[in-house]
């Protein structure tokens, strides 16, 4: 990024640790030095990864409590990445705006809540929110929104086994934030790539732009450019960092290690599901959730271990829609694909390809013999969910786009 000589902003959404670490957050900081030494300016959210009560350090024999930095240091322990420059101000919540050009403004939105069960706005900090934007509008200023849990769904699946890991109230939330004339919104929290939009009744749209983590497959960064008519945003993923990768290309690596975890998942899913449960935190899936779903995981995971394509569809009663030349493709390599590329954003099996012709009529049947509902009850139809992880079925790339004002 200092090698980046175009670059004038970087942003980060919050979670800049994992529990809250002392050593964590100081190590960061020093980093964050380098960058504005460097002439950058750093504008930063903190999320509930960045203060607890249980912080801990790990070795191999386990995890040892570590000093940590409360909720109230964290706006004077960054004071220097954003809040200095504030031309406003919503303490309770730590939440500020900065005029990050002339014409410009961003929006930059704390959305920890109550810190454990509820993530985001409460009604002060909504009024405060709406009040920003007056201003901004009043001054002739555009406003960019920044905040760290989803407005809007990375994926149609997520919010279906990980509900409350959306912004609390987003519902509502997304669509008052386009009316109010806020046209983009950048999140982080899923680790997954992600470019979605929302038209309200009242004719107004949002641009939802979710970055996945840097620590994470494939280890992605979004270029930013602010045009006359819109924004361009480019992705491109880390190169080198320092470690031993093994031999290995950074993507390679992070990718191989992402895989470890996912292998472990699928083998619980069918075999072990109190395990499953522990592995489900992993990616917000909570208890009650996964029993609630557990016919259809035990389904899901013996489907995916060691079938084929062919023999998936012969148990369903499909096999003439099998083509040929994916008939002995496994499962289990298919769903890995499949949701490496939900992390990274990427989508390649359009209704057009061998693998969607011969997938999704097991999939068509498997929803006629399972009923799928949402975190409201609602049902939901799993041919649509599955056909927004095999294709990008949005208008956007979830990597590189031009999003118009």
């Amino acid at each position: 990024m200092i090698a980046d000589k175009e670059t004038d902003v970087i942003i980060i959404s919050g979670d800049l640790t994992f529990d809250g670490e002392k050593a964590s957050h100081d190590l960061l900081l020093t980093k964050l030095q380098k960058l504005k030494d460097a002439g950058k300016r750093v504008y930063l959210t903190t999320a509930t990864h960045d203060y607890n009560k249980t912080a801990c350090g790990y070795t191999e024999q386990g995890a040892f409590k570590v000093e940590q930095y409360s909720r109230d240091q964290l706006r004077e322990l960054y004071a220097d990445y954003g809040w200095q420059e504030a031309i406003a101000e919503h303490k309770p919540s730590f939440s500020y705006v900065v005029q990050v050009f002339p014409g410009w403004r961003f929006l930059m939105l704390n959305d920890d809540g109550d810190g454990e069960a509820f993530c985001g706005f409460n009604d002060d900090q909504l009024s405060w929110i709406k009040a920003q934007v007056r201003d901004a509008d009043a001054a002739g200023d555009k406003v960019i929104a920044v905040t760290h849990h989803p407005m809007l769904p990375p994926t149609k699946i997520y919010p279906i086994f990980s509900h409350r890991d959306m912004l609390g109230g987003y519902e509502t939330t997304a669509p008052m934030f386009a009316d109010l004339g806020i046209k983009y919104v950048f999140t982080g929290h899923t680790h997954m790539q992600s470019i979605k939009h929302i038209d309200t009744v009242r004719g107004n749209r949002m641009y939802h732009i979710n970055t996945a983590a840097i620590t994470g497959y494939p280890a992605p960064y979004r270029l930013v450019t602010i045009e006359a008519d819109g924004l361009d945003i480019k992705t491109k993923n880390l190169q080198s960092f320092d470690w031993d990768l093994g031999g290995k290309t950074v993507d390679q690596y992070m990718k191989d290690h992402f895989l470890f975890m996912l292998e472990d998942i699928f083998d619980s899913m069918e075999n072990d599901i109190e395990h499953f449960k522990q592995l489900a935190k992993t990616f917000s899936m909570d208890e009650k959730t996964v029993d609630r779903l557990r016919p259809l995981l035990k389904i899901l995971g013996k489907m995916v271990n060691g079938v084929t394509f062919k023999g998936l569809a012969r148990m369903f009663f499909t096999a003439n829609k099998v083509d040929p030349s994916v008939a002995d493709k496994k499962v289990r390599d298919f769903m890995l694909e499949l949701i490496s590329n939900m992390y990274s954003g990427i989508r390649q099996f359009p209704p057009e390809s061998k693998e969607y012709r011969s997938f999704m009529p097991v999939i068509q049947r498997i929803g006629k013999l399972v009923r799928l509902t949402d975190y409201y009850g609602v049902k939901v139809e799993l041919s649509d969910l599955f056909d927004d992880l095999l294709y990008n079925v949005g208008p956007f790339d979830n990597n590189n786009a031009f999003l118009p004002f």
